[in-house]
């Protein structure tokens, strides 16, 4: 079982009659910061991205044939290649994809390196929260 044994203290100021102000110190629970940042995980616009199940079939057809264009990628989904195009430059605007372009093609690769921070920074926001919470790990 974790205890906490530090607590931050955050000072109010409460307005009073003719401008006078009176500071009071408040406890703030640490759980409730690590909270907030679990609340800009969750709302995260890669995880709201990769809420879409074509976009992750598209991460997979690029994990398994590299860097393609959408023509190529197309041809392993249902999905016209227009709404393969859109779908690949939402996940491309989050950071995702790396995108090049030769001549009038467009080639579209995962951004391994997003990829792996953006998870990385998620888990460790899930890691806090469980060792602050005392949830069982």
């Amino acid at each position: 079982m974790h205890i906490c044994t530090s607590v931050k203290k955050e000072s109010i100021d409460f307005p009073l009659k003719q401008g006078w102000m009176v500071t009071m110190a408040r406890k703030i629970d640490p759980r409730m910061e690590v909270l907030k940042r679990m609340d800009e995980v969750f709302s995260s616009p890669v995880l709201g991205v990769l809420a879409e199940p074509v976009r992750i079939e598209l991460i997979k057809q690029l994990a398994l044939l590299g860097r393609s264009d959408v023509k190529t990628l197309a041809g392993h989904l249902p999905q016209h290649s227009t709404v393969v195009s859109r779908h690949l430059k939402v996940l491309y605007d989050a950071g995702l994809l790396v995108r090049t372009k030769k001549e009038r093609w467009v080639y579209y690769e995962l951004n391994g390196a997003a990829f792996i921070e953006n998870f990385r920074r998620m888990l460790e926001t899930v890691e806090e929260v469980v060792e602050v919470c005392e949830c069982e790990a």
